[in-house]
């Protein structure tokens, strides 16, 4: 192409000047005939190389040109095939034809990092046509510049082999209804056989073009084993016996709801199994009514859209109160700890464990940023009793301070990312874990002992549960019994919100224990600076669309006036859910508030965040106002069209 458009210049400039013109097409024909000739001589020194290079058999030597192995020699800046042996034109076409064409136009995904890196193999398989081949080479240097030499190895037949393998490996699943006893309290035994016949029903309808194995195990438990390849078919269509079993329900209304864990991926099926078993708890563990898949790396999350239901056994509350008590009796001291940034549910439930290490006879201090932190008159009250002096601590002091025998009790949270301080829970060994939020994949493993109730209102309301079984009501302080009801009237709206019998059987202990509901209340007043902070962002606010209210500020806002905005704006009607982000430092924090019908909880996970149905929040690192303005957009349009696709599949 370039002779040709270098001919016809010349040829155009015939019309301004016959001898010029005359010229340039003489130069254009006398350097194509150069180029034609050197690209002649190039390649038959590279033959000639190739016919002198031999492969050392023993007492046979071998030409590389006649070697049955596939070789093929390129330039490397271009990739154009300048040499092949006959065993390469054999799997590659009509090589003759092909001459001057780069290796990408025979394989698309050829790519030559890997021999500027000093590499000897591509990296997997390279596809060339129908068939796959392991690809080695080399850089060499010649005359005619830098050229690869490529050996190609046909592997079609082992990835086929392998492909198969991997769709064909089986995953274990263990499927649990969520709500089991709710499900059967006061129904008659027809109507039990129903209920547990209709989920069985829709079950094997579910499973039946699967081939797969479904068996019940236990009352409320199935287990479920499946070929990689079906997962993917029930996958793709989003789990949907998820929506079909909410289709049964008992005399009182209440709804059947299935969590199913998968393990997929493990090098044995013990190791999938052990991989289902963190997967149907981590469904659990974040209200149910979901399918969690856990492979060797990850978790992935499907549904999940229901509200938490509450249990109104507290059996797991007296069974982890006995552990947690043995536990603080055998430890040298007890460090509390909430997460970053903390609020008065997360003081008010370390001050609940304060109550039982004191009552227990054991040192107990808690760890909190006072700098940065949403409970500094909380603080200062319970700071004033003579039981508090020197209780709160800095991270630093506790790490000098903690031994061997440290307990840590980790409140209000349960990534290790959110914690106050991720380095302390990293040097302690006993670490026991209390909160109600959804758990998210990056969880506190390997605790000792574990508390975490999704339906729960509050942290300060599982630990008042606790208390009931650890301590005498009279050795609870007032301070702390009111800093636990303020941690619960945080977290419910004033008991609007996320309330149940249990959350008002502890408002009713905390009060027997002398907290006032009006010394409560105060705590809650807010500062004029604070409430014109408040009006100032909620001005900024903008409709969404789809009920969704979303403010966003470039000022740095108090995150008491933020989340008390996010809930100012969730009263608007039509609202189903606020989001209000705001400057702090180079971060954009934000905070979420929804009123049932959507979920808060998936839409912060798309940001990285967290938190349950009604509350979250997320912390986006070194973002600008304009980033977080269009990540949260994009993250609340996300969120909306994965929902219709769910309804349209419902449909």
């Amino acid at each position: 192409m370039f002779y040709v458009l270098f001919l016809l210049f010349a040829a155009c400039g015939l019309y301004f000047s016959i001898p010029y013109g005359l010229i340039g097409m003489a130069a254009c024909i006398i350097l194509r005939v150069i180029s034609v000739h050197s690209d002649s001589e190039r390649r038959r020194r590279i033959q000639m190389l190739m016919d002198k290079i031999v492969i050392d058999g023993g007492e046979i030597k071998q030409s590389v040109t006649k070697s049955p192995l596939p070789t093929m020699v390129a330039l490397a800046t271009t990739g154009e095939i300048v040499w092949a042996n006959d065993a390469f034109v054999e799997i590659s076409g009509n090589f003759s034809g092909a001459r001057h064409m780069r290796i990408t136009e025979l394989a698309p995904t050829f790519e030559t990092r890997w021999l500027i890196e000093g590499k000897t193999e591509f990296p997997g398989e390279l596809r060339m046509g129908k068939n796959a081949y392991h690809v080695f080479g080399s850089l060499i240097q010649s005359d005619g510049g830098q050229l690869m030499m490529l050996h190609f190895i046909n592997c079609t037949e082992y990835v086929h082999l392998r492909d198969e393998a991997e769709t064909r490996q089986p995953a274990i699943a263990i499927i649990a209804i969520d709500n089991y006893e709710e499900l059967m309290k006061n129904a008659t035994d027809s109507e039990k056989s129903d209920i547990l016949a209709g989920i069985d029903k829709r079950l094997s309808a579910w499973t039946r073009d699967s081939k797969a194995v479904l068996r019940k195990y236990d009352r409320d438990k199935y287990i479920f084993i499946i070929e990689n390849a079906e997962l993917d078919k029930l996958a793709a269509r989003k789990f949907a016996v998820l929506q079909e079993v909410r289709e049964i329900e008992n005399h009182e209304g209440v709804v059947a709801t299935l969590s199913i864990g998968i393990g997929r991926d493990g090098d044995t099926l013990e190791e999938s199994a052990k991989y289902a078993g963190l997967a149907i708890d981590m469904a659990l563990s974040r209200g149910g009514d979901q399918a969690v898949v856990k492979n060797r790396y990850t978790f992935e999350f499907y549904g999940g859209l229901s509200e938490e239901v509450e249990k109104r056994t507290k059996v797991k509350s007296r069974v982890v109160a006995n552990a947690l008590t043995q536990l603080i009796r055998d430890s040298s001291q007890v460090l509390v700890m909430g997460h970053r940034n903390s609020d008065m549910d997360a003081v008010g439930a370390a001050a609940g464990m304060v109550c039982a290490a004191r009552a227990k006879g054991k040192p107990v201090h808690v760890v909190v940023d006072q700098n940065h932190t949403m409970a500094t008159e909380l603080i200062g009250q319970l700071e004033a009793l003579p039981e508090y002096k020197d209780v709160f601590i800095s991270a630093e002091d506790a790490m000098i301070m903690c031994d061997y025998n440290t307990l840590l009790i980790v409140v209000d949270v349960n990534r290790p990312g959110y914690v106050e301080s991720e380095a302390l829970l990293q040097s302690i060994n006993k670490v026991a874990v209390i909160d109600h939020h959804r758990r998210a994949a990056d969880y506190i493993e390997n605790a000792v002992v574990s508390l975490h109730e999704p339906y729960a209102s509050s942290a300060s309301e599982l630990v008042s549960e606790l208390l009931q079984y650890m301590v005498p009501t009279s050795s609870i302080l007032t301070g702390e019994a009111e800093a636990m009801l303020a941690g619960i009237y945080l977290d419910t709206k004033g008991f609007c919100t996320r309330t149940g019998v249990r959350t008002f059987e502890a408002a009713a202990y905390l009060r027997r224990a002398g907290a006032e509901a009006s010394d409560v209340k105060r705590l809650f007043q807010s500062s004029f600076d604070q409430y014109m902070e408040r009006q100032k962002l909620i001005s900024s606010a903008r409709n969404c669309g789809q009920g969704v209210i979303f403010a966003i500020t470039e000022e740095e806002v108090d995150r008491v006036a933020a989340a008390q905005a996010a809930d100012e704006l969730l009263s608007i009607i039509g609202t189903r859910a606020s989001v209000v982000a705001f400057r702090r430092g180079d971060d954009m924090a934000v905070s979420a508030r929804a009123s049932g019908q959507v979920n808060v909880q998936l839409l912060m996970e798309r940001l990285g965040g967290g938190g349950n149905h009604s509350a979250a929040g997320a912390q986006l690192k070194n973002t600008t106002p304009e980033e977080a303005d269009r990540m949260i957009t994009e993250a609340i349009e996300g969120y909306f069209a994965d929902q219709e696709t769910e309804d349209a599949e419902e449909k």
